[in-house]
């Protein structure tokens, strides 16, 4: 009985505290109500407060982007993109139009990198063919990051609703690609697809001739080549291209004079021709014009040359000097050689690192991969000092984060490179 009694009195003290409960929380429910404002009522305006801000930002950098105001825009489109999610309706156009502004305020690997991923992710099929029309652009027009774009974006996407001048593009890409990788008949496929007398059937052409020579058919490669040269392209880099590859092969077979003609018509800037200066002078080496030859060697010798120099501008200099008797000039370039190169060369003996060694990384910017690495790292230097002269700090602490990754990427594929 007794222990009845027990139980029932803690049934009592339980009933009494739920209903105090039920009280204490109908009462906190009515004072909310009183004060007109609940919890989730609370975070629903905060986040359509950020939503308003981040649709003012996308309005406010759009119209600067239509006034060309690129530089003022760019904070303000990506002030959208932090604030907003990649379902909302304006953020691809957002994240492209950021992008653009990215590459016109002087930003190209930035640009690069934010249309790269907008791409990935497959947007409207509009917004993806305005961005292929800049990949192709930037590819043939400046340093890139080539894994990114060539790779992930061209090599490993479908385009089939581009248009013709596009699928030219990317059919080229797609099939050098392919052959690189051992997929011929896949290659043959996208080659076949590229509309015939067009910018990038040329170069397949080209790209087939370096296929040619790399397997032996020299004289295959120099038709295919002389093909090109006799069509009707306009575009005077890639027929340069084609005139030294074509010099070279004639100067492999001892047509040295039809060599030096080719090299006297390639048109480019004299800073871009120090290499074709150097094989010109071979060329009349061989011919039997040394007086040329040293000529050539000489113009080679300007400052503005300083960081083209090879060792076989030695080399040759001192061939010339022994065949014209001039022994004491000829044993003064061994002391130049190593005036030159005595540093660079103890540091190769000492196994030192190549990336620091200035006089070796000349040399190995003759490698087309090396040089390409170079060059993007030039870039990507150059573009990263520009940011101190942004005055709006999340803009400016998102790309010194983008560029202090790729640059610690791309320092490292070089080192791989050269190793």
């Amino acid at each position: 009985m007794k222990m009845n009694k027990k139980i029932l009195f803690l049934l009592v003290i339980l009933l009494v505290l739920f209903f105090r409960n039920n009280a204490f929380s109908v009462g906190n429910e009515n004072n909310a109500e009183k004060s007109g404002v609940s919890e989730s009522g609370s975070v629903d305006t905060s986040i359509n407060k950020n939503r308003e801000m981040a649709q003012k930002a996308f309005q406010e950098g759009y119209d600067l982007f239509e006034d060309k105001d690129y530089k003022d825009a760019c904070p303000l489109f990506y002030q959208y993109l932090s604030n907003s999610s990649p379902d909302d309706a304006d953020y691809e156009w957002a994240e492209f139009f950021f992008g653009i502004c990215l590459k016109k305020s002087g930003f190209s690997h930035a640009s690069v990198d934010t249309l790269s991923e907008l791409v990935i992710r497959k947007p409207n099929p509009k917004i993806v063919s305005y961005c292929l029309e800049f990949f192709e652009n930037t590819i043939r027009t400046s340093p890139f990051d080539h894994d990114l774009v060539i790779n992930k974006v061209i090599c490993d996407q479908e385009y089939g609703f581009v248009g013709d001048e596009l699928a030219d593009f990317i059919h080229y890409h797609q099939g050098v690609y392919d052959w690189k990788h051992g997929f011929n008949s896949w290659g043959d496929d996208h080659f076949k697809k590229i509309k015939p007398g067009t910018y990038y059937f040329y170069q397949f052409q080209y790209y087939q001739a370096l296929m040619r020579v790399h397997t032996g058919q020299v004289d295959e490669a120099i038709v295919l080549l002389k093909k090109i040269m006799e069509s009707p392209l306009q575009d005077n880099s890639l027929k340069n291209e084609v005139r030294k590859t074509i010099a070279r092969l004639l100067y492999e077979k001892g047509a040295y004079k039809e060599a030096d003609k080719l090299y006297s018509e390639i048109t480019k800037n004299i800073l871009e021709q120090s290499q074709n200066l150097l094989e010109r002078a071979w060329a009349h080496y061989r011919i039997g014009n040394p007086e040329k030859a040293m000529g050539f060697l000489y113009a080679f010798e300007a400052p503005s040359f300083q960081n083209y120099f090879t060792p076989e501008y030695y080399i040759l200099k001192s061939f010339i000097f022994k065949d014209v008797c001039h022994y004491q000039s000829a044993l003064q370039v061994v002391t130049d050689f190593k005036d030159r190169y005595g540093v660079a060369l103890e540091d190769i003996y000492q196994r030192g690192n190549p990336e620091d060694n200035y006089p070796l990384m000349l040399v190995l910017m003759n490698k087309k991969k090396i040089h390409e690495t170079w060059k993007f790292l030039e870039l990507l230097e150059s573009e990263k000092k520009e940011i101190e002269s942004i005055p709006d700090k999340p803009l400016a602490d998102y790309l010194e984060k983008t560029y202090a990754l790729q640059i610690e990427e791309s320092t490292n594929d070089l080192r791989l490179t050269i190793q």
